[in-house]
């Protein structure tokens, strides 16, 4: 669920890598990563956002060489995995206090990461994205026109359920998506706003351009500053998960798209 891919597109061998931009062979990298696929057991569906359909399958772009692939996008993959084990597959409890601890620069470099591949496959924010390809490979100065917030999406009560009957009581915060966000709102032109959503952390990354008052964009968004200089933040969770994906539940497409990938599934 979530996450945007080309799928079904012929591609040549040989091109040039996204990351480094050398001319090599090139490798199937998946767009969220093989570790977080497999912790995340609740999720056996993906949302193709450019059709506004679901689908059954893992989605992956072919525009990585190898050693970029299995060199730092493995790292980076690595410890977002470790993230996963350590925060992500805990529940938020609405408004229980919660501290996430965490390395910026890694986080930062994987969420650019993540981005840029849901961007190219979606072909969007792929011009805003792709000059920070040699800080997501290297790291080292973090770009100061780059901030990230930090939402914490607890558990709704699903409005179907009646005693005894066979239906969950919660729709838990289970999520995977990237996508890119529209704000009409507060807009300053030429700010980029992304998504990246792990189970119930929903992590929004802001691309200003130089010498931009921030405040003017903060004001409008939801979470709290993840503050560069630190290791720690103390936050708690104010929104349900029906109440964030309130634009899937109204979007007849997607709606209708899950309808027949339950039929096709025999639910």
């Amino acid at each position: 669920m979530g996450y945007i891919a080309l799928i079904g597109t012929r591609m040549s061998s040989i091109r040039i890598c996204a990351y480094c931009k050398k001319a090599v062979p090139l490798t199937k990298e998946h767009l969220w990563p093989s570790g977080i696929i497999a912790r995340a057991k609740d999720i056996d569906t993906s949302y193709l956002g450019k059709l506004e359909k679901f689908i059954d399958a893992d989605l992956t772009i072919k525009d990585v060489c190898a050693g970029c692939n299995n060199g730092p996008l493995s790292t980076l993959d690595a410890y977002i995995c470790d993230l996963f084990d350590a925060q992500f597959s805990h529940p938020a409890i609405r408004r229980q206090a919660r501290t996430f601890i965490y390395n910026y620069e890694m986080l930062l470099r994987w969420l650019l990461k993540i981005s840029y591949n849901t961007a190219r496959a979606n072909e969007s924010d792929v011009e805003a994205l792709s000059k920070y390809v040699e800080f997501m490979l290297e790291g080292g100065r973090t770009p100061a026109e780059i901030q990230i917030r930090l939402e914490l999406i607890h558990a709704s009560p699903n409005p179907n359920w009646t005693p005894g009957s066979s239906t969950i009581k919660a729709i838990p915060a289970v999520s995977l998506r990237c996508a890119r966000v529209e704000t009409p709102e507060n807009h300053l032109p030429g700010t980029t706003l992304r998504l990246v959503a792990i189970y119930g952390f929903y992590f929004w990354v802001i691309i200003m351009p130089p010498k931009t008052d921030s405040s003017l964009f903060h004001s409008g968004l939801p979470g709290k500053l993840l503050p560069p200089n630190r290791s720690k933040l103390s936050l708690y969770s104010t929104r349900g998960m029906l109440e964030l994906h309130a634009d899937w539940i109204r979007n007849p497409r997607a709606a209708q798209s899950m309808r027949d990938l339950r039929v096709r599934r025999g639910r």
